[in-house]
């Protein structure tokens, strides 16, 4: 994928001109269409962004909230979202309430009751992340739209780990809104992203930057208004349908993300065991099938995620939660058994004295 994003680039880069303005609407609709066979949904109710986080702005500022409205949450959420959150209602004046997620969760059913004791005649808005990024707990989202949706409240989904890493049918789901990054289990280059639009909705979304309207394929403000950015390097978004490919190549949902499953599993008995924490997974329906989270013992981990890179060349995020100290693993096709054992050693060295 590395190679066909650098050729795309290259030939962006020796005719800028004729590469975007006569190769554009055909490339991005190429890419969009390919997209769009990999999600189970419409090509034209697809657009293309950066990131998660741009595509999850893109929606938030599209809905139509006020005073007196509620965007209804969860304290599990990625930071940079949460934080938008928190400024668009203050310039609307609704009102954002976070629903405390109980960690262990037993169940998909926790989640959802939890949830649902929140809701009032209030909510407008309930959204949540497919696969949470601190504690790597995959919700349950078919029935928390189906929830939303009999409730009439809108649903925003925030995907940002699950493209790559879960299959999607994004047409079944039938969320109002569904985000996703490309880049991260999609194994795209970095700056591809999505975002999917129930199609009552893709003439009703508004971009933070509204584009010329007269370029792309498509009849939709989704696309008219957003997927042309000015002179912009749009070979990430294009690589997307190389990065599928290769997916589809190596038969990768059948394939290799069991292997990593199965990798995660082993690692999990030996984390815990070193950590001596409780598993914060109840069932296996929470669990996604290449990331897991574990708890730390109680004490000073604020120098953990720098001293594992630093002293044993691995890099794992660690996370400050209500609940804890948390570490993330993530697993992919290149990590071995020896990358878990080196992950252990080093945790078993540096938590000998907590």
């Amino acid at each position: 994928m590395f190679r066909a994003y650098q050729d795309y680039q290259r030939e962006l880069e020796l005719e800028p001109v004729n590469f975007l303005q006569r190769h554009f609407p055909e490339k991005m609709q190429l890419a969009r269409v390919k997209l769009a066979g990999f999600l189970h949904c419409h090509a034209d109710q697809v657009a293309f962004v950066r990131n998660a986080t741009y595509g999850m702005n893109l929606v938030a500022r599209s809905l139509p909230i006020g005073p007196g409205d509620t965007v209804l949450t969860t304290d599990q959420e990625y930071g940079a979202v949460d934080r938008m959150w928190q400024a668009i209602c203050s310039e609307t004046g609704a009102n954002l309430k976070r629903v405390q997620i109980p960690l262990p969760a037993r169940c998909g059913g926790d989640l959802i009751d939890a949830i649902a004791d929140q809701v009032d005649s209030s909510v407008r808005v309930l959204t949540f992340s497919h696969i949470t990024s601190a504690s790597s707990m995959r919700f349950p989202v078919a029935e928390l739209v189906d929830f939303a949706a009999k409730a009439g409240i809108i649903s925003v989904i925030d995907g940002a780990h699950a493209p790559g890493q879960l299959q999607l049918d994004l047409d079944k789901l039938n969320a109002d809104f569904y985000v996703g990054n490309c880049h991260k289990w999609l194994l795209s280059p970095k700056g591809a992203a999505f975002v999917h639009v129930a199609a009552r909705w893709t003439d009703r979304i508004r971009p933070p930057i509204v584009s010329w309207g007269n370029i792309s394929k498509g009849s939709s403000s989704l696309l008219l208004e957003n997927e042309w950015q000015g002179t912009a390097d749009i070979s990430a978004a294009i690589a997307v349908a190389d990065a599928i490919a290769f997916l589809e190549h190596h038969d990768w949902f059948a394939k290799v993300i069991p292997g990593c499953t199965r990798l995660l599993k082993k690692a999990t008995s030996a984390l815990l065991e070193i950590t001596a924490q409780h598993d914060i997974y109840g069932s296996e329906e929470l669990r996604a099938a290449q990331m897991a989270s574990f708890l730390l013992p109680e004490g000073d981990h604020s120098g953990l995620h720098a001293q594992l890179f630093e002293q044993y060349q691995v890099e794992i995020p660690v996370f400050t939660t209500p609940y804890g100290t948390l570490f993330r693993v993530s697993l992919q096709a290149y990590n071995t058994e020896e990358d878990i054992l080196r992950l252990c050693t080093a945790l078993k060295d540096l938590l000998k004295d907590t």
